[in-house]
C-alpha cells in the first residue's frame, strides 16, 4: 500500500520511519480513508506494543504519516525453522497485549501476519514486540463499511474463515491468525501449504491442521492443545479474548508430561477403561484438570549438587547459579536481577557426578519474577545445549538415573587442529582474542553508523560460522565458540542505540553517543542513562560543565574551531549531555558549511594568489 523511508529530524536528529502512500493509489478516495484510518486506529489504542504514528498528511499528490523508526527485524526473518516453545511464548504473549489493547477500543486488526510483527532488541532482555500495520484495521462497530463488495482483504494463509466468508468478525479473528503464526514458528512450516488463494482460503474454511506434534515431535502437548485450539473453525470454539489465549499460553510452558509409570511387582494390571473413556475421566463423569505443577519441582527434575558455573561474557568472571530441571537438552538457571540476552551464547560449567563439564548453551527462555510468582516457580533463564555430543548427552543421562561415575563413557577420539580452520582463526586471533573494545574486535572506527557495526558483526560471523563445519580439534572448537560470542556481543551492543550509548557513555565515546541520537535514542531514554552514568562517574560533571561554558562563548565570539575543541572535551567527560551533543552538532555543521564555501571560492578563482 506505500513504501517506507528513514527520515531525520533536521534540528535534533532523531529518526523516524516515513510511510508514503504509493502514487498510483493515491488517486482513490477509499485508499487514502484507508490511510488515514491507519493513524486514527493507532492513537485510539495507544499501547506500547503498537507502533506509534506522530503526524500524517492526508493531502494529494502524496498522503504520508510520520512513524516511530524500530530497530530491529520483522518476525518473518525467524520463520523456516522451528523455534523453542521458550522463544515463542514470551513474543506471542506480548502479541496478545497489543491485540487486547486494540479489541478493547473495538479494534480488529484484520492482517496479522509476521511481516506485521516486528521486534525490537532493548538492553539485554527478550525482544521487544511492535505490531503494525492498522491500515485495514476495523472498528467492530462501525457503520461504515471498510471493503468493497466482493474484495477479500487480509492475507489468506493467516485468514480466519469467518473472514474469508465475509461474515462479521470480532477479535477472535485476530486470535486465529496468532494460532497459525504459532504453529509456523513452531513447526517452521504453515498450518496449510497449499498454493495458491482459493486453495488457501477452502482449506482455512474446511480443513483441520496436522497436529504440530506430527511435524515437530518437541513441541509441548499442552502448547499444542492451546494453538489448535486457536485453530477451531468457528470463533465460539476459540479462546474469548486475547487475555485468555495469553494465560493459556504461559501456562502451557510449565506444563510437564508426566513419566511413564512402571508398575511394581506383583502388581494387578489397571482394569480396562469402559468404552468411550478416555485415560483422563472417570467413571462417575468428567474429572477436573489437576493444578499445573510447579516447573522448578516437578517429579522429572533432578537438581544439581552444586552450583552451576556461567560465563556470561569473554573475559569475565564465571557467575555461580542454583540450576535445575537438567535434561538432555539444556537447564534451568535461577536468577533475579538482568538476564542474558535471548538467543545469546554463554559456557557453562555443569556440576556433573561424573565431574565438572563444560557446554556451550544457547539462552532460549526468560521467567521474569512476575511470571516466576503465576507459575509457583522460581525465576531465570533457560538455556539449550548447542549441538550437544553423544558423549554430552550420555553423562547427563548417567546423572539423571542416579548411575554411579565409574564407569564413564569412553571419550571420543581426540582430533588434531583442521589446518584450513587454523588460517581462518589465526587472521581473527589477534583482534577476537584480546580484551580490546567491541569496535576493536569488528574492526570499526568509534563512530561507525549503527546499521553499518550489524552488517559487519553479520559478515564476521558468517565467515566464522563456516568453520564450524570443518573437522575441529577440541582447543580449535573452544577457541572458535569465545570468537562468536565476542563477535556476536559486539555486534548486540553497537548494533542497537540504547545498549550502544551505555556502552559508549563509558569508553567517554561521544561521537559514538550521537550515532545512538540518529538511531532513535529518546531524550528520555538518555536522560536516565546519564543519571546513571554520572552515579558512576560524579566528578566529571563539573570539570565538563567548565568546558561547556569555554566552548559556549567561543561559539558567540565566533571562534568556532576552538569552540568545537572545548565541546569534545566536555562530551569525552559526559558524553550524554544532549544539550551540548546538539550545539556540537551545529558547530560541526557550521565549520562543514564554511570549509565548503571555501572550497567553492578556491574553485571560483583558480589563479587566485598565483599574480595572474
Amino acid at each position: 500500500m506505500g513504501s517506507v523511508y528513514l527520515g531525520e529530524h533536521v534540528s535534533i536528529g532523531s529518526r523516524v520511519a516515513v510511510k508514503v502512500l504509493h502514487e498510483h493509489l493515491a488517486r482513490y478516495p477509499e485508499l487514502v480513508q484507508r490511510f488515514h484510518a491507519e493513524a486514527r486506529a493507532v492513537n485510539l489504542i495507544g499501547h506500547e506494543n503498537i507502533v506509534s504514528i506522530f503526524d500524517l498528511n492526508a493531502a494529494a499528490p502524496r498522503p504520508y504519516l510520520i512513524m516511530e523508526y524500530l530497530e530491529g527485524a520483522p518476525l518473518s526473518a525467524w520463520v523456516g525453522t522451528p523455534l523453542s516453545a521458550g522463544a515463542v511464548v514470551p513474543m506471542l504473549a506480548q502479541v496478545c497485549d497489543a491485540l487486547h489493547a486494540a479489541h478493547a477500543r473495538g479494534i480488529v486488526h484484520r492482517d496479522l501476519k509476521p511481516d506485521n510483527i516486528f521486534l525490537v532488541k532493548r538492553g539485554r532482555g527478550m525482544p521487544f514486540v511492535k505490531v503494525l500495520d492498522f491500515g485495514i484495521a476495523k472498528l467492530v462497530d462501525a457503520s461504515m463499511p471498510e471493503t468493497m463488495a466482493g474484495i477479500i482483504v487480509g492475507t489468506p494463509e493467516y485468514m480466519a474463515p469467518e473472514q474469508s466468508l465475509s461474515r462479521r468478525l470480532d477479535g477472535r479473528a485476530d486470535l486465529y491468525a496468532v494460532g497459525v503464526i504459532a504453529y509456523q514458528l513452531l513447526t517452521g512450516r504453515l498450518p496449510f501449504p497449499d498454493e495458491g488463494l482459493t486453495a488457501q482460503l477452502v482449506a482455512h474454511q474446511t480443513r483441520q491442521p496436522p497436529p504440530l506434534r506430527s511435524i515437530c515431535p518437541t513441541v509441548p502437548a499442552a502448547l499444542e492443545g492451546v494453538v489448535l485450539r486457536t485453530l477451531a473453525k468457528t470463533p465460539e470454539e476459540r479462546f474469548p479474548n486475547a487475555l485468555a489465549l495469553r494465560t493459556a499460553l504461559e501456562q502451557a510452558l510449565v506444563v510437564r508430561t508426566p513419566p511413564p509409570r512402571v508398575p511394581a511387582p506383583g502388581a494387578r494390571p489397571a482394569a480396562p477403561l469402559p468404552q468411550g473413556a478416555s485415560p483422563g475421566s472417570s467413571p462417575g463423569g468428567p474429572r477436573k484438570t489437576p493444578a499445573v505443577a510447579p516447573a522448578a519441582s516437578s517429579s522429572g527434575s533432578t537438581p544439581l549438587p552444586a552450583p552451576v558455573q556461567v560465563l556470561l561474557h569473554p573475559g569475565a568472571q564465571p557467575r555461580p547459579f542454583t540450576g535445575s530441571d537438567l535434561s538432555r537438552g539444556g537447564v534451568f538457571l535461577h536468577a533475579t536481577g538482568e538476564l542474558p540476552l535471548l538467543f545469546s551464547r554463554v559456557q557453562v560449567v555443569l556440576p556433573l557426578r561424573s565431574g565438572p563439564l563444560s557446554v556451550t548453551c544457547e539462552v532460549v527462555r526468560h521467567v521474569s519474577p512476575e511470571q516466576a510468582q503465576a507459575w509457583s516457580m522460581r525465576p531465570g533463564f533457560g538455556v539449550q545445549f548447542v549441538a550437544p555430543s553423544a558423549t554430552l548427552k550420555a553423562l547427563v543421562e548417567q546423572h539423571l538415573s542416579g548411575a554411579p561415575a565409574s564407569s564413564p563413557p569412553a571419550p571420543p577420539r581426540e582430533l588434531p587442529d583442521d589446518a584450513e580452520a587454523e588460517r581462518v582463526l589465526a587472521a581473527h586471533g589477534e583482534r577476537l582474542g584480546g580484551e580490546g573494545t567491541h569496535y576493536a574486535v569488528l574492526g570499526l572506527s568509534p563512530d561507525v553508523e549503527l546499521e553499518a557495526a550489524r552488517e559487519r558483526a553479520r559478515e564476521l560471523w558468517t565467515a566464522l560460522s563456516a568453520v564450524r563445519q570443518r573437522p575441529l580439534s577440541r582447543g580449535q572448537q573452544s577457541r572458535l565458540e569465545s570468537m562468536l560470542i565476542r563477535v556476536r556481543d559486539a555486534g548486540d551492543t553497537l548494533g542497537l542505540p540504547l545498549r550502544r550509548a551505555r556502552y559508549d557513555a563509558r569508553l567517554g565515546n561521544s561521537r559514538g553517543v550521537a550515532r545512538c541520537l540518529e538511531a532513535g535514542l529518546t531524550p528520555g531514554q538518555a536522560e536516565t542513562l546519564r543519571r546513571e552514568f554520572l552515579a558512576e562517574q560524579p566528578r566529571s560533571v563539573g570539570t565538563a560543565r567548565v568546558h561547556f561554558l569555554t566552548g559556549s562563548a567561543l561559539e558567540r565570539d565566533g571562534q568556532l574551531k576552538r569552540a568545537l575543541e572545548a565541546y569534545e572535551r566536555g562530551l569525552q567527560l559526559d558524553p550524554l549531555e544532549l544539550e551540548f551533543q546538539q550545539r556540537r552538532r551545529v558547530v560541526d555543521r557550521a565549520l562543514e558549511a564554511r570549509g565548503m564555501g571555501a572550497r567553492n571560492e578556491r574553485a571560483r578563482f583558480p589563479g587566485e594568489g598565483t599574480g595572474l
